[in-house]
């Protein structure tokens, strides 16, 4: 690991620091309350994560350590199939390496036979991806079905030194947790996924029901071991914990994957329940959503979150951002919006004029966060990536009251 700390200044050297430090600001959007300028988050992007150790994010990180807000991603640590403790699955994987590429194949043994997952990682990009799924068929969801069942309960290793580590520069943006829709066909081929919920929505419901009560543990685990961190004695100067939980939901499921009423039926009623769930116990909550939301701004209103991020604009999202802030009417944010290829293929003047004009229609109080519409993955940044990433901060300095 690098020892660089890139991205990591005091907040005295900040040229402009503002009414608020960045952690005030980001807790006050969280709470719909309105701030002194434009938030400036890097989507997916901190001093605090894998970033560190890439050159080519170094510049980045500099000057985003001189006028952004982070929301660093905490992993959390992730449960099993069907939220299950991994424990209690009898499971091998294989890794296998040749050139740039990484295979890992897991192998999961049921009661009804074996479930297999393949996973690709090339050494350009930062994540991984599924080449195949571990249920394509109703044979394979019959295994996945028949998988033992013991709830997984994380400890949370390593949160109390992240949380001190990200000080006022921003807060620890809880990365990992899954709806129960998500818990019930995320292991699903696309294909199969699709069809299954069209056709069979007796079963699904049954299925989201059982993750619900299964996520519900869950997330009352997870605030139970955060209130418990925070009744020990903190190392010096760190702020109070609060735990912001990236949550993914409804991407998956937008149009044209299903109609607006498939996520009031399969969504809504559920994630409302999580949603105030980790809202009484002191939290906050941001939807993870690419794609098109016109139809699901409102819905996200009704779940009740208390923003959006990697939100796209047109084309990929079939809503431009005045109507959006129109219909969050402040009672959530929307951030992003900067498409993230446009970073790699337009001039840096076509960068400022974007940002100029998302800051035009979103203002500068907090119902607009700039970002990019996407987490940035690959080792390496191609074509312009670089400097029009640093170009879209300083352009949001520049039109965003700092």
């Amino acid at each position: 690991m690098s020892n660089s700390t890139h991205g990591i200044i005091p907040l005295s050297d900040r040229p402009n620091p503002g009414q608020y430090t960045p952690r005030q600001r980001l807790l006050r959007i969280l709470h719909g309350q309105p701030v002194d300028r434009l938030p400036i988050v890097p989507t997916g992007l901190s001093p605090f994560t894998w970033h560190q150790e890439y050159p080519a994010y170094h510049p980045i990180l500099d000057v985003a350590a001189r006028h952004c807000e982070f929301l660093a991603g905490f992993p959390v640590p992730g449960a099993g199939l069907g939220l299950s403790d991994p424990g209690v699955l009898d499971a091998r994987t294989e890794k296998e390496e040749k050139g740039d590429r990484k295979t890992r194949r897991t192998t999961v043994s049921t009661p009804r036979g074996e479930l297999t997952e393949v996973r690709v990682h090339d050494r350009s990009v930062g994540s991984w991806a599924t080449s195949k799924f571990m249920v394509e068929n109703e044979d394979d969801l019959a295994k996945m079905e028949s998988l033992p069942f013991k709830p997984f309960r994380p400890e949370l290793d390593g949160l109390v030194e992240f949380n001190a580590r990200v000080g006022q520069a921003g807060l620890p943006y809880f990365n990992g947790i899954h709806n129960a829709l998500h818990a019930a066909v995320g292991s699903m081929d696309e294909t199969f996924r699709i069809l299954f919920c069209h056709a069979e929505k007796d079963r699904l419901r049954k299925m989201v029901e059982r993750q619900q009560e299964r996520l519900w543990g869950f997330v009352s685990h997870l605030m139970d071991r955060i209130d418990a961190l925070k009744a020990q004695p903190a190392p010096p100067g760190a702020p109070p914990l609060t735990p912001v939980f990236r949550f993914y939901a409804i991407e998956p499921f937008v149009e044209p994957i299903q109609p607006p009423s498939f996520v009031d039926e399969f969504i809504v009623p559920y994630d409302r329940e999580i949603v105030k769930l980790i809202h009484d116990r002191g939290g906050r909550v941001v939807m993870h959503c690419h794609g098109r939301l016109r139809a699901q701004i409102a819905r996200m209103l009704e779940i009740g979150i208390d923003g959006t991020d990697c939100t796209e604009s047109p084309p990929a999202n079939d809503v431009a951002l005045d109507e959006m802030v129109r219909q969050a009417d402040g009672r959530m944010f929307i951030w992003g919006y900067i498409q993230y290829e446009d970073l790699a293929h337009q001039s840096g003047e076509q960068i400022e004029a974007q940002v100029r004009r998302a800051i035009e229609v979103g203002g500068t109080s907090g119902r607009y966060v700039l970002g990019q519409a996407a987490s940035p993955w690959s080792a390496e940044l191609v074509g312009d990536t670089q400097a029009n990433f640093i170009r879209m901060i300083e352009a949001g300095v520049q039109y965003g009251g700092h």
